[in-house]
C-alpha cells in the first residue's frame, strides 16, 4: 500500500511540474523548460533578453510576445538554470533559453555561422575573411542590405566587421543546429522559423517577429545555406512571415551571401540572405 500511494504521489508531482511548464503564464510551449547546456563560467552564450521574465513576472502569456536573443556571458552555469551577466546585471535564465557559443571555434573562408552583431542581438553571417580563424571577418545574414546591386551603401557592407574570439558557432549544412533555418508547412503557408534547441522529435524555434514556436521535426524542412542557386533561377523568398514563389533571381553574391531577386510583374528588386531564398519548397 506504502509503495502505491508513493507512485500516486510521485504521478501527482510530476503531473503538476508539467502543468507548470505548460502554463502560458510560466511557459508556453510542449518543450522542456530546463536541460543541461554544459557551460562554464566566463563563456558567451546568446540568451532570451529580460523582457521575457518581465512579461512572466506580470502575468502575461508569453506565447505571442517577441523573444529577442542576445550575447551574454555565464557567471554560474547550472543544470536546469543559468545565471548570465547581461550588460552589468545578473540574471537566471531556463537553460532552454540559452544557446553556448563555443569557446575555441575556428572559421573558414565561406563557413556559415551564428553569432551576434555589434548591437549584440543574434545574427547568422558568412566568412569572407579567415586569415585569423577565431577572428573570423564576416558579413550578417539577417541584416537589411541594399535592394538595388548598384547601391551606393553596398561597398559599406561589401567590407564586413571582425567577429571576437568565442562569439560564434560555425553551422552545419543540413544540420538542426542552433542558428539552421527551416520551413514548415502551417495551413497552406510555408512558414520560416530558426532553430533555437532539438529535443527529441521537438524543434523549438524563433518565428516571425522574433516569438518562440515549437514544431515536431518531421514537419521541418532545412533550408540550405549552400543552395545551388543561379540568376534566372525561380525561386521561394522569404516575406514577413513566410515563404512565398513568384520570384527570379537576378544576381547572386554567394562570397558575400546574398542573393537579389525581382517578384513576378515588379520592377523592384529585394536583397536576401542566405537560406531566405529557396527551392526545395515543392
Amino acid at each position: 500500500m506504502k509503495k502505491v500511494l508513493t507512485s500516486i504521489f510521485a504521478i501527482a508531482v510530476a503531473e503538476i511540474a508539467m502543468a507548470q511548464v505548460n502554463d502560458p503564464k510560466v511557459w508556453g510551449w510542449n518543450f522542456p523548460m530546463y536541460m543541461d547546456i554544459n557551460v562554464e563560467a566566463g563563456q558567451q552564450v546568446l540568451s532570451c533578453h529580460r523582457h521575457y521574465f518581465e512579461n512572466v513576472k506580470e502575468g502575461d502569456g508569453v506565447v505571442k510576445k517577441s523573444m529577442l536573443w542576445y550575447d551574454t556571458e555565464v557567471v554560474t552555469p547550472g543544470k536546469e538554470k543559468t545565471v548570465v551577466n547581461e550588460y552589468g546585471d545578473k540574471i537566471e535564465v531556463p537553460n532552454t533559453l540559452i544557446i553556448p557559443l563555443a569557446k575555441e571555434a575556428k572559421a573558414k573562408k565561406g563557413d556559415i555561422l551564428l553569432t551576434h552583431s555589434k548591437y549584440h542581438e543574434m545574427q547568422r553571417a558568412i566568412v569572407i575573411d579567415a586569415s585569423t580563424p577565431t577572428e573570423p571577418v564576416v558579413c550578417f545574414l539577417d541584416d537589411d542590405w541594399p535592394g538595388k546591386v548598384d547601391s551606393p551603401s553596398l561597398p559599406e557592407k561589401l567590407k564586413g566587421e571582425k567577429l571576437k574570439a568565442g562569439s560564434f558557432n560555425v553551422l552545419k549544412d543540413g544540420s538542426f543546429d542552433s542558428g539552421a533555418q527551416v520551413t514548415y508547412k502551417s495551413g497552406n503557408d510555408w512558414k520560416f522559423g530558426k532553430v533555437l534547441h532539438v529535443n527529441g522529435d521537438k524543434v523549438l524555434l524563433s518565428v516571425f517577429a522574433n516569438r518562440i514556436d515549437c514544431v515536431s521535426k518531421d514537419q521541418c524542412t532545412i533550408v540550405p545555406f549552400k543552395e545551388k542557386i543561379k540568376k534566372g533561377d525561380k525561386v521561394w523568398v522569404l516575406s514577413s512571415d513566410a515563404y512565398e514563389s513568384g520570384y527570379t533571381v537576378v544576381e547572386v553574391d554567394m562570397e558575400h551571401g546574398h542573393i537579389w531577386t525581382q517578384a513576378e510583374g515588379s520592377k523592384y528588386t529585394y536583397c536576401h540572405g542566405l537560406g531566405e531564398v529557396t527551392k526545395v519548397i515543392k
